[in-house]
C-alpha cells in the first residue's frame, strides 16, 4: 500500500504518513496508530514493543 493510500483511508494528512515513514516525526499520536492497524488489519503489538530499561520500572 503506498503512503497516499494510506493517508486516504486513514484520514491522516499524507505529509504525517510521509514524516512517520522516514521517521522524521518527533512523536506520533495514539489516535493515528490506532488508524493505521485499523486501515492495515493489523493490532499496535504487531509492530511496536514496549521495552524497560531498567526491570524494576515496570508498570502495574
Amino acid at each position: 500500500m503506498s503512503q497516499a493510500e494510506l493517508a486516504r483511508r486513514t484520514g491522516i494528512r499524507p505529509a504525517t504518513i510521509n514524516e512517520m515513514y522516514w521517521e522524521f516525526a518527533e512523536r506520533v499520536n495514539l489516535e493515528h496508530i490506532d488508524l493505521i492497524c485499523k486501515a492495515l488489519g493489523c493490532r499496535i503489538e504487531d509492530f511496536m514493543e514496549v521495552v524497560y530499561e531498567n526491570n524494576d520500572e515496570k508498570i502495574n
